[in-house]
Parts: C-alpha cells; structure tokens; sequence
C-alpha cells in the first residue's frame, strides 16, 4: 500500500465518506422492525455497490489499486454493522453516520497494519 501523504490523505478521505455515506443511509431506511439478518444483507449488498461507485470516483485521484480493498472492506463491515444497529433501536442518520466513518476508519487503519505484517518488515512513516 502506499504511505506517501497524498495517497494516504485519499485512503483517509474515501474510507470515511463511504462510511459516512453507508451509515446516514442505514439510519434512514432500516428501521427497528427490520430482522437483524435481512438488515445485514441488505446493508452489506448496498455497502458493496457503493464502494465500487466511489472506488469508480475517487480513483481518478488515488489510484484504483491503493483504493479498492479498504473500500470494499469499509462497505462491508458498516453496511453490515450500522444496519444492524439500526435494527436494535432507532438510530439517528447524524449518529449513524457517525459510526459508519469510526467503523471506516477503523477498517483502514486495520488494513494497513495487515499490509505491514504480511510485507514482513518495518515500514518508516515519513511526511
């Protein structure tokens, strides 16, 4: 993955608007008489599709390679985790977009800890 500013400031920014984007979405559309499953499904269907359309747009910036897997991930785990939320009790589109960014970040953050364990070695963080 790359660790040059720019590209890291993209990974950043797309993981947490898709975030965002997914969780604002769920709080509105799922409401607590949704089965938790079929709020699942639904969320991670949608958090799939919307990962491929802003991965579409925002790898015209940052590249689609460094783009792609933490996107897909974001999409899945708060399309899945938010509208689960959601299902439990009512939940705010400001709160759940909220959420959908932390889990987006988190999502990153995770990914490239991943990267550096499978690479092996140490990697210097310079600006």
């Amino acid at each position: 993955m790359e660790t040059r500013p720019y590209f890291l400031f993209g990974d950043i920014l797309s993981n947490t608007l898709l975030g965002a984007t997914l969780g604002a979405l769920a709080a509105v559309v799922v409401g607590e008489h949704w089965p938790m499953l079929a709020a699942m499904a639904v969320g991670m269907a949608a958090g799939m599709l919307l990962s491929a359309v802003f991965g579409l747009a925002f790898s015209i910036f940052f590249g689609a390679f460094e783009l792609m897997v933490p996107l897909m991930l974001t999409g899945m785990t708060a399309g899945m985790a938010v509208p689960m939320r959601a299902a439990m009790q009512p939940l705010a589109p400001l709160y759940g977009a909220g959420l959908g960014a932390a889990i987006g970040l988190l999502t990153l953050a995770a990914t490239y800890i991943l990267n550096a364990f499978l690479r092996g070695k140490e990697r210097k963080w310079t600006a």
